[in-house]
């Protein structure tokens, strides 16, 4: 009974992974996946906030992506929904650390709930325009990049090993992407 129990508890668990590719890097979700082309990354590092003095550490890997429109018009409304819901917690997290710099805390002013949804209607800066829940993680990207300085968050329990090790990982990846397309 409790293996059978196990197992159901198991098959429910979010399951996620990176493929790396010659040309890309796919995100393989429960609810479906993205893929972004080693070209379209600009930087992939872990995001860090301020806690009072120290510099942390987020539990992810960020992906500062060039062009918003290969990634937005790939991307599912099932699987964006499932990204907008799994950042909450790390966009607060940011919204709560840039807050704490604030004089009387006027920086904070969006934690107490609009600054936690995302309008409907998004613009992409090569001027494409989205609705719903894409234009949703469109704008959420963009508040990302303002906070943390990244688009996208990999969670470092999708890695198979430490984050900074992933990174660099994918860093090699990119290079040699890099190196392939000039010859």
């Amino acid at each position: 009974m409790l293996t059978v129990l196990v197992g159901v508890l198991k098959l429910g668990e979010p399951h996620f992974s990176l493929s790396l590719c010659q040309d890309c890097l796919q995100y393989h979700h429960k609810y479906g996946g993205w893929l972004l082309k080693w070209r379209n990354i600009q930087r992939i590092d872990q995001p860090r906030i301020h806690l009072g003095w120290d510099l942390v550490a987020l539990p992810y890997i960020g992906l500062k992506i060039k062009d918003y429109d290969d990634f937005l018009t790939l991307i599912t409304p099932r699987l964006a929904v499932r990204l907008l819901t799994e950042q909450r917690a790390v966009l607060l997290q940011a919204m709560r650390s840039e807050g704490s710099d604030c004089p009387a805390g006027g920086c904070g002013a969006g934690l107490l709930g609009e600054g936690l949804l995302e309008e409907s209607r998004f613009r992409s800066p090569s001027g494409q325009r989205y609705e719903g829940v894409i234009a949703m993680l469109g704008n959420r990207m963009v508040r990302l990049r303002d906070l943390l300085g990244y688009d996208l968050l990999v969670p470092d329990n999708s890695l198979d090993r430490p984050p900074a090790d992933f990174v660099h990982l994918l860093n090699q990846y990119r290079r040699e992407s890099n190196l392939i397309q000039i010859n």
